[in-house]
């Protein structure tokens, strides 16, 4: 399916369920205070002091905040984009055609709002001329006066009220926009495949959400200062064309050479920003490969490795970055001297013509520049900003438009009563290209486009084109060809890589094929999944399980009972409504198989896909699920199990064997039997199975088993007592900035850097102060007398512009060097503290999505917005500070008992509002946690969101999770509104009083009446800029709060010294044993543990001693502790009692790193990640060629590096381009390589074919034939070999001894265990 499914919206995706948004909204919903608000209300922003009063009494909640109106929600939003995206033709601003089309009526409001803040903004300049030349002429015309009063003040207060409602809807504008964007983001997500379309990751996408499309919160504003400020330049020419005549030309003519200046800087900020944008993908990316799979980087001591990794594309992007906000500083430069220089220019020309400058004329000209003056210092970081977003809009847009679901060959019959899935040549694909191939290929697809435009294409390069793109596929399924019949059970064998995922992926529409020779698949009936990678959401289990259905409670009982969780849920404090934790951590391997299993079994669904789901439980659990449960209670469904057990074959109508992709047979199980491919495995399968069996005495025995195989005990601690707080909620700081936060900032920024940055600003206040004084001496003295020596003035007039703009330069040039290194030292700190935080009390209990936020929205506002906000918050100071001195200056001392009044109001309005705002500040980044969570969540689960027809669930929940967001930002923009405006019309007293000082006190001096009326205007906006700046500084400076509490996460203990006194792990190894473990003997002495404080023991009083070389099995149901012991030996949890011995050391003595780097432990869920297969392999690039090979061929990986690119064989995001089987090879193989003392196994061969099992046995036992191994397993055959057994349940050893000698005891635990496994085999 090509990206042209765009234009059919979410057809496909049942977003339709709920049709129209304006149909389903509730009918009757209470008003909200912004629609209660009358037209003052409105205009005045009122409707937010109720906010702001509740602010001073209480802390802000969620809770607290006004809700949305109908129209403010993001679904509906989100209705009107999608349908204005289908409308819109396709092409290169086809994102923002549709956003505009979107929004186009408030876009024109908004646009309306700015004419009028602009217009009005002309006429205080006018006003001021004629003021001026009113004192001159000295009439004494009291009511002509009186009317400019007036207009100035309406002029003013109209300005005011137009600019905070520009202002107010442009936020709101950009916030809406940013939310049709991310949930379009998601629905499209929804309908790609990342496992055939391998362009993006899921870091990629978050980032797309993230930080792309983010930027439209911004952008909207600086959009409007790049529209207006051309008009406002053309008005301001032509002012100064009526006021000065041509000498305007030398104004004009430096314009003209500063906007081709800046257009250059401008190409230069494109080039870099467009490349910043990509270094923070590679961040984003690597840092969520690293946190997804911190327990296999803990387990092995990679932390320093995958540290150093993300170091590495740390570097490149605060690299890109500075050289970015560098060319920005150059930018700041021209836009504060170019202003000063066309001054400059039209004085010469005035000069030159012969003309004498006059109060009037040149204060009426500084007044426009000084209108001109914030826009124009905005500008630079405006058209910044757009190219960013543009950019931005662009990569977002690329994403949208990139292929899609390859389902066309699909079709979905509900009425066929006789059929439920059919394939007919089926011949299926995966993409062979790597992400890097495919960028390449984009950027070589661009240049043809270019050659394009030059010369025709030869057909000789279209063939080549055509070869290329089959080349882009490798076909993995070879003429597939099934039929299946309603209410049938179908099995799949084959061995690993074989296909047999392939084959359900192929069903779901998840694979690729040859568009014109395409396969036909028929699915008659609705589908439910159960994946090898079980998807567990950050819900309750009831949740997990109901998955947006109704609650019905027999329904909901018989999934719960055919996927025996009613024995776990008896554990649980809070039964089915315990929180899960993201991706199920707090679960068990064999939970979440049963957990998916309910899933399935609720949804009703006709076809239930399951990819060997019985390999993650035990035995007599899987015996329960296969005759209870798919042979009982589904029996009317069709079923398709994929199987390794091949004893559960005797269960199905139908069996199919798979071989490099192809069905080499098919038949019933008594027919398939006959087969030598299946006679090969089946014989190997029973190759230790005991002869002497008697049927009777298993029988007898399987029902006088004790508890420990009639009830699923607990779950490792952590999971057996939740404490009901799993989850920790999200760290909040209330009340004011702790001044610690502004110390720790300034610390890490260099208080030299702070001193040289306060000494940089005097400079350019004295420059600043120079230039307005020295224009007042200057028109004064020229009209006093006509051979006044102009050119001098003008010289230090320009000497003074040039210092004004070298100073204003300096600031940013070291705020950015200074802000960068901050910024880098902040995540530096952050990454060494996150990478050594407990596995247990920290990972397992913050979710993924918060990391992320921190280190992408957080990171990206240290990265850029903290050290803007501190410049600009220095310069609102210094221009506050120098208006203040010129007003008092040029007029007399009284006028500071009304500014006195003034400030004491604004401080009164400053502390209501900022109470207000920095709460909301801190509510507006906590609620965007949850949204990175979610869309994380979904993308993860994308495969089981598409078969169980989902989409438009997630998306609504998308929208309320984003609504959440949204209430609190209108809340925070329109106190930030309220507070700007009412500000403003305050200072409106100021203004008053220093016009009525000009008019009516007779002013024998125009050129100083000019200086006050010019700056005393200026003073409410440097007020406001004053507070808005600290305010965009304290926004700034929460996210720095927020990353600066990750940098006081407590480290293991191991890890300590190495985190608090910030050492590097080479000289950490100060503490390292020589030759430590020689032996591998293992002792466990009064040895209790648990998860984390406040819940019991998930070990209690073991006591057992492993001889060194001794092969162990531990076994036990389902959360009786058994990983809990393999965590012990890693440190990943710490003693509470007792002590672990290892070759006569006790491990809580050693050095956290050695002990890791010597034990080997193979996981439960195989870990791989994105990059080679030789990365994936040996990590830390250790080992020759030569030694991976023979490892990988050892570990039944030959065709791997044979049918691919070798060791250069690109593994894709968490190894979506290789099956189960395949991944849990790879990791075993980098066990093998690791050639530790102590081996760790954790269920490792669960979801491998019994052939390759019986080979990695033979593996295991040759590979660690001098180690200690302990081994833990469901399938009974896996630990026979070992010689000796561990029975755990719930906490504690019920039984230790040979392997023999407890099969020969008919009353051990573990004979018990034995015979229930062999039943039905």
């Amino acid at each position: 399916m090509s990206s042209d499914n765009l234009r059919k919206g979410l057809i496909n995706d049942s977003f339709g369920d709920f049709g129209s948004f304006a149909e389903t909204l509730m009918p009757e919903e209470k008003k909200t205070m912004r629609e209660k608000a009358g037209f003052f209300g409105k205009m005045f922003v009122s409707w937010i002091y109720p906010t702001l009063k509740l602010a001073q009494s209480q802390p802000l909640e969620i809770e607290t905040i006004q809700p949305l109106a109908k129209t403010e929600k993001s679904k509906y939003l989100y209705e009107k984009f999608k349908n204005q995206l289908i409308l819109t033709k396709r092409g290169e601003n086809t994102i923002f055609e549709a956003l505009f089309h979107t929004f186009q009526k408030r876009i024109i409001i908004t646009f309306i709002w700015l004419v009028i803040s602009a217009s009005t903004a002309v006429v205080i300049p006018i006003m001021i001329k004629n003021i001026i030349d009113y004192i001159t002429m000295q009439e004494e015309d009291y009511v002509y006066a009186t009317i400019i009063i007036a207009v100035i003040m309406i002029s003013r207060a109209i300005n005011m009220i137009s600019n905070a409602q520009a202002r107010l809807e442009i936020r709101a504008f950009g916030f809406d926009a940013q939310s049709v964007l991310s949930v379009e983001l998601l629905s499209k997500s929804l309908r790609t495949s990342f496992l055939s379309n391998p362009r993006y990751t899921t870091g990629e996408v978050i980032n797309l959400m993230q930080v792309d499309a983010g930027k439209l919160q911004f952008v909207t504003y600086y959009l409007g200062v790049a529209l207006l400020v051309p008009i406002q330049l053309v008005v301001t020419i032509y002012l100064m064309f009526v006021y000065i005549g041509l000498s305007f030309l030398g104004g004009f003519g430096i314009m003209l050479l500063t906007a081709v200046w800046n257009t250059m800087i401008g190409k230069f900020l494109m080039k870099y920003q467009q490349t910043m944008m990509k270094e923070k993908d590679k961040r984003t990316n690597c840092a969520n490969q690293i946190f997804s799979q911190i327990k296999f980087i803990k387990i092995n001591a990679f932390e320093e490795f995958f540290r150093d990794k993300l170091f590495k594309l740390r570097k490149a992007e605060i690299n890109i970055t500075r050289k970015r906000y560098f060319g920005t500083a150059f930018y700041i430069f021209s836009v504060w001297l170019s202003p000063l220089l066309i001054l400059c220019g039209t004085f010469l020309m005035h000069i030159l013509l012969g003309h004498q400058l006059s109060a009037g004329s040149t204060f009426a000209i500084i007044s426009l520049f000084q209108m001109l003056q914030q826009p124009l210092l905005q500008l630079p970081i405006a058209i910044n900003e757009v190219m960013a977003t543009n950019i931005s809009l662009k990569r977002i847009q690329k994403f949208l438009f990139t292929e899609e679901l390859q389902s066309d060959c699909i079709q979905y019959d509900y009425y066929d009563d006789e059929k439920s899935i059919e394939i007919r040549d089926g011949n299926f694909y995966w993409s062979a290209l790597k992400k890097e191939e495919i960028d390449e290929q984009e950027k070589k697809e661009l240049e043809n486009k270019k050659k394009k435009r030059k010369q025709k294409k030869s057909s000789k390069l279209q063939v080549e084109e055509q070869s290329h793109k089959e080349d882009e596929k490798k076909q993995v399924l070879f003429n597939i060809n099934m039929e299946i019949r309603k209410g049938r059970m179908i099995g799949i064998i084959g061995d690993v890589g074989s296909g047999k995922t392939s084959i359900l992926q192929a069903i779901i529409g998840e694979m690729l094929y040859n568009s014109e020779n395409p396969p036909r698949v028929k699915v008659g009936g609705s589908l439910a999944y159960v994946g090898q990678k079980y998807w567990i959401q950050n819900l309750t289990v009831k949740e997990n399980i109901l998955f947006g259905l109704e609650y019905r409670e027999q329904k909901y009982q018989n999934a719960l009972k055919y996927s025996c969780l009613q024995q776990d849920l008896k554990i649980l404090i809070k039964g089915d409504e315990t929180m899960i934790g993201e991706k199920g951590i707090n679960l068990s391997g064999g939970q979440k198989a049963r957990i998916s299993l309910a899933r399935a079994i609720y949804s009703d669904a006709d076809i239930i896909l399951l990819d060997d789901p019985i390999s993650a439980v035990d035995a007599h659990v899987g015996n329960f699920i296969m005759n209870e449960c798919l042979n009982g209670y589904l029996k009317d469904r069709t079923r398709i199990l994929i199987t390794h057990a091949l004893n559960n074959l005797q269960y199905v109508d139908c069996v199919y064997l798979l071989e490099n992709g192809a069905i080499i047979e098919k038949g019933t199980f008594e027919e398939i039997k006959q087969s030598a491919s299946f006679n090969s495995i089946y014989q190997k399968l029973y190759k230790h199975k005991h002869q002497n069996e008697d049927d009777e005495t298993i029988e007898q025995k399987v029902e006088d088993l004790p508890q420990l195989v009639k009830q699923v005990s607990q779950k490792e601690e952590n999971k057996s007592d939740q404490n009901n707080e799993l989850m920790l909620d999200e760290d909040r700081e209330r009340g004011k900035l702790a001044l610690e936060t502004y110390k720790e900032y300034f610390k890490l920024t260099g208080y030299f850097n702070i001193s040289l940055l306060v000494i940089i600003q005097i400079c350019w206040i004295v420059c600043y102060f120079g230039t307005s004084i020295l224009i007042a001496l200057w028109t004064s003295r020229a009209e006093e007398d006509e051979d006044i020596d102009n050119y001098k003035y003008l010289e230090v007039y320009f000497y003074f512009s040039l210092g004004q703009g070298i100073f204003a330069f300096l600031r940013p040039f070291l705020l950015v060097s200074a802000g960068t290194r901050t910024s880098d030292k902040i995540h530096t700190k952050m990454i060494n503290c996150l990478l050594y935080a407990p596995q247990c009390s920290f990972f397992e209990r913050v979710p993924l999505g918060r990391i992320l936020n921190r280190l992408t929205k957080d990171q990206n506002s240290l990265d850029s917005e903290v050290y803007w906000g501190l410049s600009w918050f220095f310069v609102a100071i210094s221009l506050l500070a120098a208006n203040l001195t010129i007003y008092v200056y040029s007029s007399t001392a009284y006028m500071l008992i009304p500014l006195f009044f003034y400030f004491c109001l604004c401080w009164w309005i400053q502390q209501l509002y900022v109470t207000a705002s920095r709460e909301l500040q801190r509510l507006e980044s906590i609620s965007k946690s949850p949204i990175v969570s979610f869309f994380g969540e979904c993308i993860n689960g994308q495969s089981y969101v598409r078969v169980f027809k989902k989409e438009s669930k997630f998306i609504e929940k998308h929208c309320d999770n984003m609504d959440v967001n949204r209430r609190v930002f209108l809340e925070l923009i329109g106190s930030q509104t309220w507070f700007m405006l009412v500000l403003g019309l305050v200072s409106l007293v100021v203004n008053a009083m220093a016009i009525v000082y000009c008019v009516f006190f007779s002013f024998s001096n125009p050129s100083l009446a000019g200086l006050l009326l010019t700056y005393a205007t200026q003073i409410d906006g440097n007020v406001s800029e004053c507070v808005q700046s600290f305010s965009q500084l304290q926004l700034g400076l929460v996210s720095f709060e927020r990353c600066l509490a990750f940098t006081k996460i407590e480290p293991e203990p191991g890890y300590k010294e190495l985190v608090n006194n910030h050492l590097v792990e080479v000289s950490h190894q100060e503490n390292y044993l020589d030759h430590w473990p020689k032996e591998g003997r293992i002792d466990y002495i009064n040895y209790s543990v648990r998860y984390r404080e406040g819940l019991k023991p998930a070990l209690r009083n073991l006591n057992i001693t492993i001889d060194p070389q001794d092969k162990i099995g531990v076994v036990g149901r389902t959360g009786a502790g058994k990983s809990t012991m393999t965590l012990t030996l890693l440190r990943i949890l710490e003693a509470l009692e007792g002590k672990i011995v290892i070759d006569g050391v006790d491990i809580s003595t050693i050095s956290l790193k050695q002990l890791r780097e010597h034990i080997t432990m193979i996981m439960q869920d195989s870990t791989i990640f994105d990059g080679t297969l030789r990365e994936n392999i040996d990590p830390l690039n250790q080992r020759t060629d030569e030694e991976i090979i023979n490892v990988l061929e050892q570990c039944c990986l030959k065709d791997l590096i044979k049918q691919r690119n070798g060791l250069n064989t690109q593994i894709s995001e968490g190894g979506d381009n290789l099956s189960s089987g395949e991944k849990q090879l790879i990791c075993i193989a980098r066990a093998v390589l690791k050639k530790s003392k102590v081996v760790l196994i954790d269920e490792a061969t669960a979801n491998i074919d019994v052939e390759t099992e019986h080979k990695i046995q033979e593996t295991i036992l040759n590979a660690f034939r001098d180690c200690t191994v302990i081994t833990i397993a469901h399938r009974i055959n896996t630990i026979l070999h070992c010689d000796k057994i561990i029975v755990v349940d719930q906490g504690e050893i019920k039984e230790y001894g040979k392997t023999n000698e407890l099969l020969l005891l008919k009353d051990s635990i573990f004979y018990g265990i034995y015979q229930e496994a062999l039943k039905h085999k």
